[in-house]
C-alpha cells in the first residue's frame, strides 16, 4: 500500500477489506459501489457496498462493505481510504453514486481507469471481464 494511512482509517480499511475478503468471488462480476447518504441533512454517512451482477439481466445483489459518519474520518483521510482500496483490488471496478460528474473525472485522474460514473452510458460492468 502507498502512501501514508493515518491510523483510524488503518482500522477502518483492514475492515473493510476483511468484509470483501468474505464475499469476493473473481469469476462474478463485481463492482465496489461508493456513495454518500446525507439523512434528515445532518448525518453524512460515507458508504461502499460491493454490488454483485448476474451474467444475464440486470439483478444485482449489494453487500455493505463499510459505512463511516462523517464525524469519524475527514474528507482527505476518506480519500485516502479509498485509494488504499483501489490499489488492494486491482480487478474490482469502482462506481461513484451520487457524485458529481466533475468530481468522478478528479477521481479518474488521481486514481486510474476502474473508476467509473453510476449514471455513465456505457454498460462498463458487461466488461470487466
Amino acid at each position: 500500500m502507498k502512501g501514508p494511512i493515518l491510523n483510524p482509517t488503518k482500522k477502518l480499511l483492514r475492515r473493510a477489506n476483511r468484509k470483501i475478503e468474505e464475499i469476493y468471488n473473481p469469476r462474478k462480476k463485481q463492482a465496489l459501489f461508493v456513495f454518500t447518504t446525507n439523512l434528515d441533512g445532518y448525518h453524512l454517512t460515507y458508504k461502499m457496498s460491493l454490488d454483485t451482477f448476474a451474467a444475464l439481466g440486470t439483478a444485482i445483489s449489494p453487500v455493505m462493505i463499510s459505512e463511516i459518519p462523517a464525524k469519524d474520518i475527514d474528507s482527505k483521510e476518506y480519500i485516502l481510504f479509498l485509494f488504499a482500496i483501489y490499489n488492494k483490488w486491482n480487478k474490482l471496478p469502482m462506481v461513484f453514486r451520487g457524485y458529481t460528474p466533475e468530481q468522478v473525472k478528479w477521481f479518474m485522474k488521481k486514481f486510474g481507469n476502474r473508476i467509473y460514473n453510476e449514471k455513465s452510458t456505457v454498460d462498463w460492468w458487461r466488461n470487466t471481464y
